[in-house]
């Protein structure tokens, strides 16, 4: 009954030391591995994920992350890595098929939209002209990286003629345009922990600037959850597949707006604003599963 923390951090960030310490607690075995010491070995005997020391002996992975910046086939090596330990049994958290939806901006919008849960009108493309049409039809847009999150690289545009040039330098560099119709709001949007299931709490974040994330320097101040929210994140959560997770909503016009759902939140803000640690949730849960 051990326990397996992943990460690409050389040194754990302030989410994945939670984690770690709340599954100590409980009285199980864990460690913590960057995901590049991960290794597999196909040979006569089949397939087995190993470090240095040996084979990787844990009944739990929780994977924190693929890694932020890293070229195709690192991240084929990664993800392969973790399905061979599920397909050997072990419980990854959050699943990698799941880790990989949620990676893919366009992918989960999809499944949300899918699942009928509003969210922003979309454009994928690597058409300029099309992508052009769509800015001038939406107005005020966004356009952001289809993998990314804290909000960097993420732009907002007036004008369909600015968002033009930049759209020709994107796909110049073979970026692909993902756009968005911005949606207007307060100056704040909404973060909901999930985990297992229940919601756990929530968070307006509150900013001088149109992104709302903690990272760009959005302020956390706790808020009351509903229904309506409560179902929201809720079906989110579950439409991705996802075991915990951060869903960001805005407060639109026309009601409450999905933005993005998240497969590795940090909630250092979330800590600060709510006084709730998630990661005690997910240990009840990382513990429940270990033991069975």
């Amino acid at each position: 009954m051990s326990v397996a923390i992943v990460a690409e951090a050389q040194t754990p960030d302030e989410p994945t030391r939670d984690i770690y310490f709340e599954v100590k607690k409980r009285g199980l075995k864990t460690r913590y591995i960057p995901i590049q010491r991960l290794s597999v070995r196909v040979a006569e005997g089949g397939a087995v994920v190993e470090t240095r020391r040996g084979p990787l002996d844990a009944s739990v992975v929780v994977v924190r992350g693929l890694g932020y910046v890293v070229d195709s086939n690192t991240l084929m090596r990664r993800v392969s890595t973790i399905r061979i330990l599920e397909r050997s049994g072990v419980a990854v958290i959050n699943p990698v098929d799941a880790l990989m939806t949620c990676r893919n901006k366009l992918e989960s919008i999809y499944l949300l939209k899918l699942a009928g849960i509003r969210v922003p009108y979309t454009v994928a493309t690597e058409d300029l002209y099309y992508g052009y049409a769509a800015a001038k039809e939406m107005g005020k847009v966004v356009i952001k990286p289809i993998q990314g999150s804290r909000g960097f690289g993420a732009m907002m545009f007036n004008d369909p003629e600015v968002a033009f040039q930049v759209m020709r330098t994107l796909l110049v560099a073979r970026n692909p345009l993902y756009i968005q119709q911005y949606i207007e709001k307060p100056n704040r949007d909404i973060r909901i922990i999930v985990v297992d299931g229940r919601p756990i709490g929530c968070m307006y974040r509150v900013s001088n600037s149109w992104k709302t994330n903690i990272a760009q320097g959005a302020v956390g101040i706790p808020c009351k959850l509903d229904a309506e929210l409560e179902d929201i994140a809720v079906k989110a959560t579950k439409t991705l597949g996802l075991v915990y997770s951060g869903v960001d909503i805005g407060e639109g016009r026309e009601g409450y707006v999905v933005f993005e759902v998240n497969a590795s939140p940090d909630w250092r803000g979330f800590k600060q604003a709510t006084g709730i640690n998630p990661a005690v949730y997910l240990a009840d849960y990382i513990e429940r599963v270990a033991r069975r």
